[in-house]
């Protein structure tokens, strides 16, 4: 790590730059605020032109009504996350020579990872916080800014045009500026972003592709020609370059349920194990993105099972339970594979373990279904699924249940056929079965 000196020469554009640059600071910590204020002051910062937030409402204000050109932050703030300053800050500071958006992590996780790489952010400082890697970080995202070449700068009066909605001025700007460099990979991009957004899809499609002719790495590029793929269903495409990105960034939790839809669309099913071990590593996922991941998982689980590998067919499901989130269809395709694979004792075990009144009363008839399947005390289930019928809780699989125990048990015919009325009236397309199940009693009376 260098040593920044304010008093050698060479330093003093930078000490220029940042003189009369206004700061905005974002974090729940004074002494963070106060610290990170202190290292930008050796850079040149000046403390009168230093702003200060700990909460998002303050800090959207703040933007909106001066024209900050840097803002740092952590990621969770009181009132909200950082990231819903970005679009604030982008629109109050289009020019982006003269601005720049930091994160402030608690760790190298993952998520901030990703989230830097998804808004483009300038840079990540993470733990431990000194007056070192604050000033090496904010050094290192503004340095091209400092001392821009001309393609720096055309880049840049495109972007501006871009982001006050004059597309063809940006595509002008975007034009002149692959005239400008080797390798125009930024600007193959931002003519891409433009094409695609006034959906000319192979127009971005070309463009996005010789982006990464000239750098076959830049995440932006990868990540929207990627979508581009998905969009226009050519899936194998769309597959090979998320997997290509996911062997060189890190993936943001509410992208894992298009991968998941790639993976499986193109039979790649152990790919699913991947995303659940990202879930170790990330700090938030919203419940929508659980859920992908856990049908992911139950798809995982059936696939294993029909290859005869039940050991990681239970992990997998097992694991597609955990973030099912209470979700029917999905436990149900849970229920329905681990019956297959002769696992329900498993399923049984975690449904045992789990506070069903947190979720749906229809999950309730796949648990008496479970049960009905593992246990062999006849009256304790048939008392269960009494319990839930008076419940009003109405599933199929209690009916079935109820009415072959009953058979079983040889219970009266009048309450079987009361049983089988009920069922019938409640679900009349499965009549033909009921009415077989009522003929079986009859047998068996």
């Amino acid at each position: 790590m260098s040593f920044f000196d304010p008093q050698d020469k060479k330093n003093k554009p930078i000490l220029d730059y940042f003189e009369n640059k206004i700061w905005l600071i974002v974090d729940n910590s004074a002494g963070t605020r106060s610290s990170v204020k202190k290292a930008l002051t050796m850079i040149g910062a000046k403390q009168a032109n230093m702003l200060d937030a700990d909460n998002i409402n303050d800090a959207v204000a703040m933007l909106t009504s001066k024209k900050i050109n840097f803002v740092l932050g952590s990621y969770a703030v009181n009132g909200g996350f950082l990231t819903s300053l970005f679009s604030v800050h982008m629109k109050s500071m289009p020019n982006r020579l003269n601005a720049a958006f930091f994160l402030l992590a608690e760790e190298e996780n993952v998520s901030d990872i990703a989230l830097g790489l998804e808004y483009e952010m300038d840079g990540i400082v993470t733990l431990p916080y000194t007056g070192f890697t604050i000033i090496d970080t904010v050094l290192e995202g503004v340095t091209r800014k400092i001392t821009p070449t001309p393609y720096t700068i055309k880049l840049e009066e495109g972007r501006q045009a871009f982001l006050l909605g004059n597309s063809d001025l940006a595509t002008e700007h975007f034009s002149n500026a692959l005239q400008m460099h080797t390798h125009p990979y930024e600007a193959f991009f931002y003519l891409g972003q433009i094409y695609q957004e006034k959906n000319l899809q192979d127009q971005a499609r070309v463009a996005f592709e010789e982006s990464l002719f000239h750098n076959s790495d830049y995440f932006r590029a990868l990540k929207n020609l990627g979508t581009l793929y998905y969009q226009t269903k050519d899936y194998k495409k769309a597959y090979d370059i998320n997997f290509l990105m996911a062997q060189k960034y890190p993936i943001l939790p509410e992208k894992i349920p298009e991968l998941i839809r790639l993976s499986i669309i193109n039979k790649k099913y152990e790919d699913i194990n991947n995303y659940l071990k990202l879930f170790s590593e990330m700090k938030t996922t919203d419940a929508a993105t659980q859920v992908s991941l856990s049908a992911g998982l139950a798809v995982l689980g059936k696939y294993f099972i029909n290859h005869n590998e039940k050991d990681k067919a239970i992990d997998a499901l097992k694991a597609a339970y955990k973030f099912s989130n209470g979700k029917y269809e999905i436990l149900d395709n849970i229920m329905k594979t681990m019956e297959e694979g002769q696992c329900m004792p498993v399923l049984l075990e975690l449904f045992d373990s789990t506070d069903l009144s947190l979720w749906g009363e229809n999950v309730q008839g796949l648990y008496f279904h479970t049960l009905n399947h593992v246990s062999h005390d006849d009256a304790m289930v048939i008392s269960v699924g009494e319990q839930l019928l008076r419940k009003k809780i109405k599933d199929i699989h209690i009916y079935r249940g109820l009415i072959e125990r009953g058979i079983k048990m040889h219970r009266k015919i009048g309450n079987i056929e009361a049983l089988v009325l009920e069922a019938i009236k409640t679900f009349p397309e499965s009549k033909d079965e009921f009415e077989k199940m009522f003929e079986k009693a009859k047998v068996s009376a």
